[in-house]
């Protein structure tokens, strides 16, 4: 049942008459997108154009953040939209992995933390073994420390074991 409405029958969907989603999603970039701009200016110079200062990277990024969110938004308020199919395994998987990432990132280094992020990150979808879990968590580190620590020289440890 929807908004007090009958139930729909097998296999029909809700057609809403704005497309929330895009909706929402729009609002998410341009709040996401102005915080991050208004951080950068209270916190970093802003610099000029042809000296630019450590704020204006994050400040620019922001903005175009917020117009990308505005770009979604406004065209979505004129469309009709489906009734959304909220999943909550993906929420919750990715939701750890970036936490994961997080919390094992300065004890463990930029391996560990990468294998066990790509890893929790595939339980999101069923569909993946376990075997080829791994195998893409491996690929992953690997991949990340050659970019970043090979290549780029990031003085990031790879490896920090706190035993």
């Amino acid at each position: 049942m929807i908004n007090g409405a009958l139930p729909l029958p097998e296999g029909s969907t809700a057609v809403l008459d704005r497309n929330y989603r895009d909706i929402f999603a729009g609002l998410f970039l341009i709040l996401a997108g102005t915080g991050a701009a208004l951080y950068a200016l209270s916190h970093y110079a802003l610099g000029t154009v042809s000296r630019m200062g450590p704020g204006m990277m994050p400040v620019s990024l922001g903005v175009i953040l917020a117009a990308f969110g505005l770009a979604i938004a406004l065209p979505a308020w004129g469309q009709r939209g489906e009734a959304a199919n909220l999943r909550l395994r993906p929420m919750v998987f990715l939701s750890a992995a970036v936490l994961a990432f997080a919390l094992m990132i300065e004890p463990f280094g930029l391996v560990p933390a990468v294998m066990v992020t790509t890893v929790i990150a595939t339980l999101a979808e069923v569909k993946l073994s376990a075997s080829r879990a791994l195998l893409l968590g491996a690929a992953m580190a690997a991949l990340t420390w050659g970019v970043f620590i090979a290549g780029l020289r990031l003085s990031m440890p790879a490896f920090d074991w706190p035993f």
